[in-house]
């Protein structure tokens, strides 16, 4: 490397520096403005968000499925509209900042983080991003983003929309800031900056690790991978249809999707035919190795980049697998010991099917998520109270989700979980808890404790 080169790198180097400093500083000034505003000033602001994100929910879907290439626009569409109107409801009129409440002797306050620094993944840049600034607004944080690459153009579009709704209500665009163009090196700068207060990170095994290194409070998402036991005891048809839906959902991209099945051998047969009834096309050993010389990457024994969230219509196609029916799911029957890489995380209409006994059912569902996935997201579909004990006492799981799809359960759509785009998952995946995140996890919460006598 020449002397220029050296010179020149850096330049470079500082002049990032300066960018990311400069970001971290209007965001901190953001901030206090901020916490000025009154409830009812916060409430009107993620009132006009909702608003004007509830009227173009189709058209962001579109423009993000445009941009990502991967999944659907239905479900793009229905994930925004979670936020727009599930989360959004959770917020409005709730109290987030000042005295919560308590007792006469035991008062509980909440204070801002401060500045949050975001990365959003590529699966779900829109939703996730802002189920993020709600979250981060309502309890008066600042927040900085960084986005995939290839959404570039879009996050300017959606960043650009949401700081025109801050200067409209008098307050600084800077509350809401967007890191351009984004590199592992300004991401690296904005995790290590002491200016920066709290880490939300969504997105592979290496940003997650990394948000857990930088010393800084951290919530990560990474992995799901989940399991579905399928005991004896259950309603073979209902089961068959929530698992269908919940792993077609944005053609399997959601990270709390279903992953590997395991089902007892006498129910077997019965879930084949009930899952072949709702779409799913139940591979023959010789499809099985089409499958994997087609849609799996040799080298990572993932499915392949090009074939992340495609759907399960064109995955056959590839594949030259073929049906009576439309293809909506393709369930590759797997055994332990062979093709052992199938139990990964698939982000694809793609499962795997595990047959277990009683003994061996719940072991090997623990086997699986403790492989990938542990902490975030385990299945069980049972009509016997023991069972459903039995599994959630042993399972490493964040959700343990009984009779419900998976990812419309963790999602908190068909349960009682609060909706959220972030599941958190305890130690078992190296954080520090289960919750999945809501407003009260961007907050510090003081308590005011009087003596007793």
């Amino acid at each position: 490397m020449t002397i220029n080169e050296n010179i020149d790198i850096t330049v470079q180097q500082t002049e990032t520096a300066s960018y990311i400093d400069n970001l971290v500083v209007q965001g901190k000034i953001a901030q206090k403005e901020l916490e000025k505003q009154s409830d009812e000033d916060i409430d009107n602001v993620l009132h006009h968000l909702a608003k004007i994100f509830s009227t173009h929910c189709r058209e962001w879907a579109e423009k993000e499925l445009a941009v990502t290439r991967i999944g659907n626009a239905d479900d793009k569409e229905h994930k925004l509209a979670l936020v727009v109107n599930q989360v959004f409801k959770g917020l409005y009129g709730t109290k987030t900042h000042g005295r919560l409440g308590g007792t006469q002797r035991l008062i509980e306050y909440a204070s801002p983080v401060g500045l949050i620094f975001a990365v959003v993944p590529l699966t779900n840049p829109i939703p996730n991003s802002l189920f993020k600034i709600m979250l981060s607004i309502k309890t008066r944080n600042a927040i900085i983003f960084s986005y995939p690459g290839k959404t570039g153009k879009l996050a300017d579009e959606f960043i650009g929309l949401v700081q025109q709704v801050l200067t409209e209500h008098g307050l600084p665009v800077s509350l809401v800031q967007v890191c351009t163009p984004p590199s592992h090196d300004k991401t690296h700068m904005l995790m290590q900056h002491p200016g920066v207060d709290m880490i939300l990170a969504t997105g592979g095994r290496n940003l997650v690790h990394a948000a857990y290194s930088s010393g800084k409070p951290a919530f990560g998402v990474g992995p799901g991978n989940v399991p579905v036991y399928i005991s004896r005891s259950a309603h073979i048809q209902k089961a068959a249809a929530n698992i269908v839906n919940g792993k077609i959902y944005d053609n399997g991209i959601v990270c709390g999707s279903e992953s590997n099945l395991i089902v007892h051998p006498a129910s077997k047969n019965d879930l084949i035919s009930a899952l072949e009834a709702n779409g799913a096309a139940i591979l023959t050993s010789s499809e099985v190795e089409q499958a994997i010389q087609t849609l799996f990457n040799p080298e990572t024994q993932y499915v392949s980049r090009e074939n992340i969230g495609v759907c399960a219509a064109s995955l056959a196609a590839k594949a030259n697998i073929s049906r009576t029916y439309p293809i909506k799911l393709l369930v590759i029957p797997a055994e332990i010991g062979r093709h052992d890489f199938l139990s990964n995380e698939k982000m694809a209409p793609v499962l795997t099917l595990y047959t277990a006994d009683e003994e061996n059912g719940v072991s090997l569902a623990y086997s699986l998520i403790c492989n990938e996935g542990a902490g975030h997201t385990a299945v069980i579909h049972s009509e016997d109270p023991e069972e459903i004990h039995q599994f959630s006492t042993v399972m490493p799981a964040g959700r343990i989700l009984v009779n419900t799809s998976a990812t419309q359960g963790m999602l908190g759509e068909t349960t009682e979980l609060p909706v959220s785009f972030m599941q958190g998952s305890g130690t078992f995946g190296h954080n520090h808890s289960t919750d999945p995140i809501i407003w009260k996890h961007l907050v510090n919460i003081k308590r005011v404790a009087h003596g007793l006598h």
